[in-house]
């Protein structure tokens, strides 16, 4: 599962999860680079994943003696990942790097606004010219939220005024209430379980800190549970 971390990035720390991103990175062919301080190395590829190491094309330019480093690379997706290692060997004469295996690697999260699943129960309330749009809140970031099973069906690009979230931690914690003086619907599509509107923000830093407040407790609810489970 990958989680918030910090700088814009999730991280993941799934022994399983990892082992298919190692696999997909040396079968894709993606260039990676290792960097340490101020030394960038050429690019270079992923060879072997092994049960105790990982082995790379020797690269150039290289530092020779490095320790540890930073492995980067960007997917067919252009997202960003970067796992550490600690070298282990260079092999100068069959030009080759043996490295450790990462315990994490972390990718830059694809949304401005990491996005949590909220529990049943957690509901929004907007004002939508003469009207009351209500709906079910499907999942929340500090820049929008998926309403779903609204009860008016609003156009995409329409604006709502003077929301009201009422948020639920779990299924038997509230959290409470947090207004939103503006938003707009920037989605409007069917899904399996009904009417999907997806509605961003129009807030100030400290309404998005607000937010902000909730997914981070909101995040820790889900981690204790899967703990608990």
């Amino acid at each position: 599962m990958w989680e918030p971390w910090e700088g814009g990035y999730e991280v993941n720390k799934d022994p399983a999860h990892i082992e298919v991103l190692l696999q997909d990175l040396k079968k894709m062919g993606y260039w990676v680079i290792f960097v340490s301080g101020r030394f960038r190395s050429g690019p270079t590829l992923l060879l072997h994943v092994l049960e105790d190491r990982l082995v790379f094309d020797y690269p150039r330019p290289w530092a020779p003696g490095l320790g540890t480093a930073r492995v980067i690379y960007r997917d067919n997706t252009n997202i960003e990942h970067f796992f550490r290692v600690d070298i282990l060997k260079e092999d100068t004469q069959n030009r080759y790097i043996f490295t450790t295996r990462p315990t994490a690697i972390f990718r830059l999260e694809r949304r401005m606004y990491y996005r949590v699943p909220t529990p049943p129960g957690s509901k929004a309330q907007f004002k939508w010219k003469d009207k009351e749009l209500t709906g079910e809140i499907l999942n929340l970031s500090a820049g929008g939220l998926a309403l779903l099973r609204p009860n008016l069906r609003v156009p995409e690009r329409e604006i709502l005024l003077e929301g009201k979230l009422d948020l639920l931690l779990s299924a038997s914690r509230p959290f409470g209430q947090i207004e939103i003086p503006r938003a707009e619907v920037v989605r409007a599509q069917e899904s399996p379980d009904g009417l999907l509107l997806g509605v961003k923000f129009h807030i100030n830093e400290r309404k998005r800190q607000e937010l902000m407040q909730y997914i981070i407790r909101r995040e820790i609810e889900i981690r204790k549970a899967k703990a608990e489970g």
